[in-house]
């Protein structure tokens, strides 16, 4: 049995300022607040603590981007399981950091709740922590979950299988 799957992100996603505007595109809805704030700043004359408002408002807005742009650093580039092995790569902000190779049997793939992600393991050890942000939306990292732990089942029960058979 060949068991096989490759996840591969789009171009424009691999540079880090188009993955980040087509987040924000995306979810456009989620900046109309700070369209307002804006707007608001702009229109004078307004008192001191009403500005002070404003830019409170702002600010505290900006930590929601803060936390976007922390979150897509480190992205996951591709995940490729051929046979038995698995292989994946990380790019931070714009160029490939990290590339990794290991037998499906040491790599396991956890879901996280609130918010969203993936938790890649190997060797126990957490490697990298994908969240549902730009290309990797909740059901492709749904399918890329599913995906694997059924090739996971079914290389797990072959070898089983082959090694009974082969005694």
């Amino acid at each position: 049995m060949k068991a096989s799957m490759n996840y591969q992100i789009e171009r424009p996603y691999q540079v880090f300022s188009k993955r980040i505007l087509r987040v924000v595109v995306r979810k456009f809805y989620l900046y109309i607040p700070d369209l307002v704030l804006i707007t608001l700043l702009v229109i004078p004359p307004y008192k001191s603590e009403q500005i002070l408002m404003i830019v409170t408002g702002l600010v505290i807005l900006g930590f929601r981007d803060l936390v976007l742009m922390r979150r897509s650093i480190y992205y996951l580039n591709q995940f490729k399981v051929e046979e038995q092995s698995v292989k994946f790569s990380l790019i931070r902000y714009n160029e490939v950091v990290e590339d990794h190779e290991n037998h499906i049997a040491n790599v396991d793939i956890e879901k996280g709740s609130q918010p969203f992600r993936l938790i890649i393991k190997e060797n126990n050890q957490v490697v990298h922590q994908q969240y549902a942000i730009g290309y990797w939306t909740k059901s492709r990292l749904n399918e890329l979950y599913e995906q694997f732990h059924n090739l996971k089942q079914d290389v797990t029960l072959e070898s089983m299988f082959k090694g009974h058979m082969m005694n």
